[in-house]
């Protein structure tokens, strides 16, 4: 179910926004640089707190001790509870479980929007917006009093959403688990358990639904993982008194780790490293596109004035998205060397010389283009 929308934009009002976009876009540049020079400081700060943890990290033998109160302990132990879990919402009970964790979909309505563009004669532009209407299942609930054609597409609330369950007395060898410390685990095993009054099993999940082949918006599917008393979890974190707590280097970084299996804190800190370095390029990525998107509203002015001639807004459009790309990519690697030269000055030193390498490039092919396409004198 979708519905169209056509609106045209005058050329005076294009050329009013894009100077608000001008005066928005210095303020998306100093975003993307503070988020930048953020960002390579976080990451110097889990390389010095991730090497800091390597060296104090103490093995427990799997009881608390008074002499690690307090101190980065890597606990590898089974899993234990005596008292059973519940779950008060469906009023089910599980037993021989250390932790139950529910996961809760609501079949509801979810809005699509897609815009398509073009420049008119006399530097007005007309948009078609279409809004698609799709029913799916989803774990956060869908606002649809949001929505730009909310009748005919209301969610119900949603009852009850996913919850994790753990028993009282649920501990890892001799020390205490807690929401956080098991909230870090993947469980891996499914519970199949039977279908209370008003729902049915379908698919190994549980359903509120008169039709679970066939759902209608508000019902509700359930399904349950679990992680059974026995099974082997790796645990690395503070010790604080029998349990857990985030240990906290020297520098501030935190460390609170929890795997299932038999995993060495070798292996744990070398997968948090990882985790570390993809999550650095991706707010680098993140902050040149918000680079790129300043620059790009500061020369959006250009682009609406050229719009009174079509073929020109487009030509000009492209030139400043050039330019909004070779002005991007020298300052974010400045930024991020000017970061580094805080805290690592010999990478910082190389990333500098790596940015100015890339400018004298840009230039180059800049003037190359500039060259390749000069008139050619006629002869006298």
């Amino acid at each position: 179910m979708s519905f169209t929308e056509t609106t045209t934009q005058g050329c005076g009002s294009r050329i009013m926004g894009s100077f608000a976009g001008f005066l928005i876009g210095p303020l998306l540049i100093a975003g993307a640089i503070w988020l930048l020079a953020w960002n390579e400081g976080r990451a110097v700060q889990a390389i010095v707190g991730l090497n800091d943890a390597s060296k104090s990290v103490i093995e427990s033998s799997g009881t608390p001790t008074p002499a690690n109160e307090g101190k980065l302990v890597h606990v590898v132990a089974p899993t234990t509870a005596a008292k059973p879990i519940t779950d008060s919402d469906l009023g089910l009970s599980f037993d021989n479980d250390v932790a139950v964790n529910r996961i809760v979909e609501m079949y509801q309505w979810r809005e699509k929007k897609e815009e398509t563009s073009h420049d008119n004669a006399g530097g007005s532009q007309t948009t078609v917006t279409t809004y698609t209407y799709e029913q799916a299942w989803s774990q956060e609930p869908i606002d649809s009093t949001g929505f730009k054609h909310p009748a005919g597409h209301t969610n119900v609330a949603m009852p009850f959403r996913t919850q994790l369950f753990h028993a009282v007395d649920a501990k890892v060898g001799g020390y205490t688990l807690d929401d956080v410390t098991l909230g870090l685990v993947k469980f891996a095993v499914p519970i199949k358990p039977a279908a209370p009054q008003g729902w049915v099993n379908h698919a190994d999940e549980l359903y509120r639904s008169a039709n679970p082949v066939n759902p209608a918006i508000g019902d509700l599917r359930v399904r349950y993982m679990s992680l059974p008393a026995g099974a082997t979890l790796s645990v690395m974190a503070a010790q604080s008194h029998d349990g857990f707590t985030p240990y906290v280097t020297e520098n501030g970084y935190g460390i609170h780790f929890a795997r299932l299996g038999n995993v060495t804190a070798a292996a744990m800190i070398a997968d948090k490293r990882a985790s570390e370095r993809a999550l650095t390029w991706v707010l680098r990525g993140l902050g040149a596109a918000i680079m790129f998107g300043g620059f790009s509203l500061l020369l959006g002015p250009l682009s609406a004035m050229a719009s009174v001639i079509p073929f020109l807004g487009s030509i000009v459009r492209g030139a400043a998205a050039g330019l909004a790309f070779v002005l991007t990519v020298p300052l974010t690697l400045v930024t991020i060397a000017l970061a580094w030269l805080a805290f690592r000055p010999l990478l910082g030193a190389g990333l500098l010389i790596l940015a100015a390498i890339a400018v004298y490039l840009l230039w180059r092919w800049h003037h190359a283009r500039t060259v390749n396409t000069a008139p050619v004198p006629k002869p006298a």
